[in-house]
């Protein structure tokens, strides 16, 4: 059996495991490298493709990022081919127990898979992205605001009626999309994993025409903040 991970207080490094495939390309992974050189110097972040995370490794950081992805935790029922590529991943979650994890979109929907949730399929064209309002149940320390703007992409969702994540996570937001109740941020019970099924890195270079660019700044601001408490969370016992 393999042991749990516990955080490594002897350095000050944040793995981002990326989660596209091999040679995507994606504005979302440089945008967060981006905004921990510019915004946060004083961590340190290092990037790891999902194909080449080793559990071992990751015992010298005192955080973990997983990104969003093309893929689809949905599909893990019936492709297991898929679901064995993830395999490595799907064991930190379950196996890390003191080292904080945010969860990003697909991260959130790994997370949910590792802890026996559902991952559902949100039966409607895919139109791009949006900015909606998000009201949480309460603030907390990654998100101190019961209020916020904040960008959504993927189809994938789970249920806040979801038996088995209420038995381990605090469901901190839920939104109504095309007629769907879908979890936007939850929070385990014991654990400082942090899911989250929006996009706090995304940059809005597109959404002009769309939105007013006080809508756009403003989610951008949040999302910054949100990935700023996230590297206070992992830094403050070193």
């Amino acid at each position: 059996m393999t042991r749990e991970i516990k955080k490594n207080k002897s350095n000050n490094l944040i793995y981002i495991i990326d989660n596209y495939s091999v040679n995507f390309q994606t504005d979302r992974l440089r945008n967060l490298v981006e905004i921990f050189r510019q915004k946060i110097p004083i961590v340190d972040v290092k990037v790891i493709h999902y194909s080449q995370v080793n559990i071992g490794l990751l015992k010298s950081s005192i955080g973990i990022i997983l990104t969003g992805s093309k893929l689809n935790v949905s599909e893990f029922y019936n492709n297991k081919l898929l679901r064995n590529q993830f395999k490595s991943i799907l064991q930190l979650i379950e196996k890390a127990r003191d080292i904080p994890i945010l969860a990003i979109c697909y991260g959130l929907h790994l997370t949910g898979f590792a802890f026996k949730g559902k991952i559902n399929r949100l039966s409607i064209p895919h139109n791009g992205g949006r900015i909606i309002s998000l009201s949480l149940k309460n603030s907390d320390e990654l998100i101190p605001y019961k209020q916020i703007m904040v960008d959504i992409q993927h189809r994938d969702y789970i249920s806040p009626d979801d038996a088995n994540i209420k038995i381990h996570f605090d469901i901190m937001a839920t939104k109504e999309l095309y007629g769907y109740n879908t979890i936007q941020y939850m929070r385990h019970l014991e654990r400082p994993i942090y899911s989250i099924q929006f996009h706090p890195e995304t940059k809005f270079m597109n959404y002009n025409y769309q939105y007013s660019e006080e809508m756009i700044n403003k989610t951008e601001e949040f999302g910054e903040e949100i990935i700023r408490n996230f590297a206070k969370i992992c830094s403050k016992e070193i």
